[in-house]
């Protein structure tokens, strides 16, 4: 009796969480939330939707998500979405606007199956966790120390200048260009990855440790590159199942 009540159980809970599969998340209309100029820090949890960040004269948000809390405090600017299992987010948008001065204190962006697109976004110390969406920056920049942790999706960063990068990918893939200061460990994972370090070999100290996939340094097997042991720059590097390109751009 015990088994055929758990097995009706287990039909019940799947017959629901299609019904909320089903469910769109987006309302009619679009909400616009008022912000203050008050901002300092940002802090963005949502699921999925195409999210953008663009440039602006002042602070604002908009989006059709029903389950959306914008809210500040102490110069934190929070954006989380509250929607819990999967659901049809068919035409769920976020829009972010900052203005055009704008570097944050700190701020951490994590998002799931999101596309996340963005202009030029900068701040002291930044947090990006992603998931199975696409990430897309043309230009990012983080003074302090930047921790990027990539799931199963895409990241592109077309420019930017990282101080104390740590990467951590899943099964994604990275397209980067982008000039590293200070203190970079980046661990790749299964996907393919192309990295264009800005400068010279001469300004990285490149420690690299090859795992199941290949790692080149312009186009050569990294076992046969000489580190630079005079950059200023160190960078470390260990190799996943993927295949990692590095290249220099002067």
């Amino acid at each position: 009796m015990e088994k055929y009540f758990l097995i009706a159980l287990v039909i019940l809970s799947l017959v629901a969480l299609a019904g909320c599969a089903s469910q769109s998340v987006v309302m009619n209309d679009t909400k616009t939330y008022d912000i203050t100029k008050d901002i300092c820090s940002l802090d963005i949890d949502i699921n999925a939707a195409d999210f953008v960040i663009e440039q602006g004269e002042e602070f604002s948000v908009e989006s059709n998500l029903k389950n959306l809390s914008v809210s500040e405090e102490d110069g934190v600017l929070k954006i989380v979405e509250k929607t819990k299992f999967a659901r049809n987010y068919n035409s769920a948008f976020l829009r972010l606007c900052i203005p055009d001065d704008m570097t944050f204190e700190n701020a951490s962006i994590k998002t799931g199956a999101s596309k996340l697109t963005a202009e030029s976004f900068s701040a002291n110390a930044l947090e990006l966790k992603t998931g199975a969406g696409r990430v897309e920056f043309e230009y990012l920049e983080a003074s302090e120390n930047v921790n990027i942790k990539g799931g199963a999706g895409e990241i592109f960063v077309k420019d930017g200048n990282l101080n104390n990068l740590t990467l951590d990918l899943g099964v994604g893939e990275l397209n980067m260009t982008a000039k590293l200061l200070g203190e970079s460990e980046l661990k790749f994972g299964v996907g393919e990855s192309d990295l264009t370090l800005i400068g010279s070999r001469d300004d990285y100290n490149l420690d690299i440790t090859s795992g199941v996939g290949k790692i080149t340094v312009d186009d050569a097997n990294s076992a046969f590159f000489a580190n630079s042991t005079n950059g200023e720059s160190h960078v470390r590097i260990k190799g996943g199942v993927g295949s990692t390109n590095i290249t220099f751009q002067e």
